[in-house]
């Protein structure tokens, strides 16, 4: 039994310099877990001296009882095919069946007289107990999803022994049946957790609802002052450029204090941002918690934060700290942040609210992001792959949809990092909170109206959540729910009491379509479309002035598709009709679109033709918006960005992070400096969304027949003003003949191309069989190092031909892809003597010998090259 006992046991070995240095750990290993009613005992028994573990499985914290299910191959891959069926749904079997005993054992170092210890969790799903070495620490039981918990446990802990700790976690109540219905039949609504557990229509239940610690748990040592929740807020007055010298900033900050002695304490808090100093005298009474503010800092020519696309995104750290009179370091928190100064304005004109960054208007171009895994098997990693996927779009905004969750500080972090602002919905949805008459809830409109049932607690979770996400730069605004409002008195206390006084200086919007967001005369407030749609109705059909939801296709390469469907039902799809897993993960119907490039051979010539389409669809949804900048639109949100489940519809990358067409296609459309086709009249334009009047610009606009040979060329000297659109020449393909052409437009400062963007056209509406007579090509390929140890491939068409759609992929030795790989560009088309050159990055991928880059396309034969 010793063998067991010690295996379990994390050891925590620390030096400290100082009696109250502070030090964090996470508790993350050697968790077991089985379930409890098949523990015949309670919690201050479990972490009692005597209790042996007998029967218990190996646990994965951060996780959910699935993903401990899963790891212990207890039940069959969700994501794959129908195997989601095969998994017990918690409406089914009652919650008992998912109501878990979490079980670890950690040591401490020796402790000092004034050191205190603290139990932290960042995440528990949803009802909890903690008790640790035979005692119940926590003096109510846990509720919620997002709550954060801290306990004090010094009192509890075995000096010189193991400690255990063990945590009862139950599942929301209710549960909610999830056979029907956008959050299944709405009950999961009366609760503070994720709605989308019960399903939508673009993604199935989670059978446990995600019930589990699915978030960090740590351990932190402090002095007697405990110091928590700092907050930094920044102004930066005026109108700012970025590539100026800067005027000053003001920053100024703010702590929490709190004195877990019987003894009063004098001390002094003090904040450090690089040679900026201050402070300030503070006493506390014994057990005293209060909140204390420090002066403010000026900021000599600071180095300012911008959206991507707008300027660079230099972050400062501030180490604030609560020192005693003797020196001694109480309690520390070192905080990241941006200098930068958000503004939001009403445009009568545009009928849309216009946001700014140092007093800079941004026109939003992003997404919708719902989770990073719908199993919350999150990490830092994950998130820094799937944020650098979004700058490297040219997106500057992602919106948190209100059916998931607020996202976690590393999430936030990539956001800081790549310069992609946030907008953050609280976790309310129309669909289960009562917007609309819904025959599929359980529950009348009106008493949806109402939900969460704890009013107490849903407030609460917002003032935490604040408290933990405040000091980003990327998070832009609060949004009160996901197309509606939340209940009228949750709404008045966020409005009234609670914004103004934990995150004043953010935007508050009370709903994803609120008349403050937009309006128009032609249809009032609103979201979508998300299906598929002809490319040039974007240009023409009035989409809402700022659109938070609009969106088309999804479908993965041939790859990917493998991992979700199962080999009998990889066949295409006919018209609307599907297999039975294509059907149960959402494909959202292509319509003939594919058998506009010829008739669909097989599975693989469908998911290859999918991503020309795709292409196609994502580039004109963000080109119809360019087009009318600050006339018709303020910006735009895609309906979605990704999926944390292996869905069939809307996604720029498939859930295993490989990129589809459509990733190409919209980040080609969002560049920040762009020249573009605009489908409803053939017209050129060239848009400048940056906050800097750019000149020497020289626009060409090249067309090409189907095989490369140049019809006409048109060049244009322009100068792109600051966040402005310009109408060039009107392009006008030969009559007469039922052709493809390729129109090649490039913008040039001097040698440098500033953008480029390809379109294949045809004369015949709706047509491009005549890409079918394009011969074989080789292209000619090879791989080079750059000064950062990337991959640079060189690849160049030397032949008479056009080499049309050219994929590169990462294959390993097993014939899988390597992912996550990032290439600057991909899908691309290559007219008779053009090349390419694009960065590779595999440093998130941990390559391994025998991996090789692999060239396919259209018509291209494929070549391959070792790595």
């Amino acid at each position: 039994m010793k063998t067991i006992l010690y295996s379990l046991i994390i050891t925590i070995s620390i030096s400290l310099p100082l009696a109250g240095q502070t030090s964090n750990y996470l508790l993350d290993e050697n968790w077991k877990a089985k379930r409890a009613a098949d523990v015949l005992a309670d919690g201050c028994e479990i972490t009692g001296t005597d209790f042996i573990l007998s029967g218990w499985m190996e646990a994965v914290v951060p996780g959910t009882i699935l993903t401990t299910l899963l790891h212990n191959r207890q039940i069959p891959d969700p994501f794959f095919g129908m195997n989601n069926n095969l998994i017990p749904d918690v409406y089914n079997t009652g919650r008992d069946y998912y109501t878990y005993w979490f079980y670890n054992e950690f040591e401490t170092p020796e402790l000092k007289e004034e050191q205190e210890v603290w139990l932290n969790f960042r995440g528990i799903n949803y009802f909890a107990d903690i008790f640790l070495n035979g005692k119940r620490i926590n003096a109510r039981t846990h509720q919620g999803m997002y709550l954060r918990e801290k306990y004090l446990i010094t009192p509890f802990l075995n000096k010189g022994k193991p400690n255990k700790l063990a945590v009862w976690v139950a599942p929301p109540d209710p549960v909610g049946n999830a056979a029907v219905g956008q959050g299944g039949d709405g009950m999961i609504g009366r609760n503070v957790t994720m709605q989308c557990t019960a399903g939508w229509d673009w993604i199935c239940p989670i059978r446990d609802r995600n019930t589990g610690i699915w978030d960090q748990v740590s351990l932190e040592i402090t002095g007697k002052v405990d110091l928590k929740n700092p907050f930094v807020q920044i102004r930066v007055p005026g109108v700012r450029n970025p590539n100026e010298k800067q005027d000053p900033a003001f920053v100024r900050s703010s702590a929490e204090l709190k004195n877990v002695s019987s003894q009063t304490v004098n001390g002094l808090l003090r904040v450090e941002i690089e040679n900026y100093k201050n402070g300030v005298k503070v006493t506390l009474n014994p057990y005293e918690e209060k909140t204390i503010t420090l002066p403010e800092i000026k900021v000599d020519n600071p180095r300012l934060w911008w959206p991507n696309g707008m300027g660079s995104q230099p972050l400062y750290e501030m180490r604030i700290s609560f020192t005693s009179a003797d020196g001694t370091i109480l309690d520390s928190e070192a905080v990241k942040f941006g200098i930068r100064e958000t503004g939001n304005f009403f445009d009568e004109k545009i009928k849309a609210q216009v946001f700014s960054v140092n007093g800079q208007r941004v026109f939003i171009k992003g997404g919708n992001w719902i989770a990073s895994d719908a199993l919350m098997r999150l990490s830092r990693e994950r998130y820094e792959a799937e944020i650098r996927m979004h700058a490297g779009m040219n997106m500057n905004m992602i919106r948190v949809w209100g059916g998931g969750l607020p996202e976690r500080p590393e999430f936030y972090d990539a956001c800081d990092k790549y310069g992609i602002l946030v907008w953050q919905d609280l976790w309310v949805s129309g669909d289960c909170n009562g917007e609309w008459n819904d025959p599929t809830k359980k529950e009348s409109q009106a008493r949806r109206k109402a939900y969460p049932d704890d009013h107490n607690l849903f407030l609460e979770t917002a003032v935490d959540q604040i408290k933990m996400l405040r000091n980003h730069p990327s998070l832009y605004l609060w949004c009160g729910g996901n197309e509606t409002l939340p209940a009228p008195d949750i709404l008045k206390a966020l409005q009234g009491n609670i914004f103004p006084h934990y995150d004043p200086d953010r935007f508050f919007l009370e709903m994803s379509t609120s008349s403050k967001l937009m309006t128009n005369s032609i249809g009032g407030t609103g979201d979508g479309p998300y299906g598929i749609r002809e490319p040039s109705s974007v240009f023409t059909e009035r989409s809402f002035p700022f659109n938070p939801e609009t969106g088309s296709i999804g479908i993965p390469n041939y790859e990917g598709l493998q991992k979700i469907i199962p080999p009998d039902e990889m066949i295409p799809p006919q018209g609307n009709r599907t297999s039975r897993s294509w059907t149960y993960h959402k494909y959202l119907p292509l319509l003939d679109f594919p058998g506009r490039y010829g008739k669909v051979k097989d599975i693989r010539d469908f998911c290859f033709k999918a991503q020309m389409v795709s292409y196609e669809q994502y580039r004109a949804l963000q080109e119809g918006f360019n087009y009318k900048m600050w006339d018709w639109y303020s910006g735009m949100l895609i309906w979605k960005n990704q999926n944390p489940w292996t869905a069939l519809r809307g996604f720029f990358y498939d859930y295993f992070l490989d990129y589809t067409g459509g990733y190409f296609g919209y980040k080609h459309g969002a560049a920040p400096v762009h020249i573009q086709l605009n489908l409803n009249d053939s017209v050129v334009c060239v848009v400048n969304q940056t906050p800097e009047n750019l000149t020497g610009i020289t626009a060409f606009a090249s067309l090409y027949d189907l095989h490369g040979n140049l019809v006409s060329e048109k060049k244009d000297e322009v100068s792109p003003v600051a966040q402005n659109v310009i109408l060039l020449n009107k392009v006008v393909l030969p009559k007469g003949v039922d052709e493809v052409y390729f129109l090649k437009l490039m913008l040039k400062q001097g040698d440098k191309v500033v953008d480029e963007n390809l379109y294949w056209l045809s004369n015949k509406p709706h047509s491009y069989e005549k890409l079918n007579s394009l011969e074989k090509v080789s292209v000619t390929a090879s791989i080079g190092k750059n000064a950062n140890g990337n991959n640079i491939i060189r690849v160049e068409n030397k032949e008479k031909e056009t080499a049309f759609f050219i994929r590169l992929k990462i294959m390993n030795a097993g014939n899988e892809l390597v992912l996550p790989a990032f290439f600057t560009e991909n899908y691309f088309t290559l007219i008779p003597g053009d090349e390419k050159q694009i960065e590779l990055d595999l440093s998130a991928a941990g390559v391994r010998d025998g991996s090789r880059l692999v060239i396919e396309g259209w018509n291209v034969n494929p070549e391959e090259i070792q790595l």
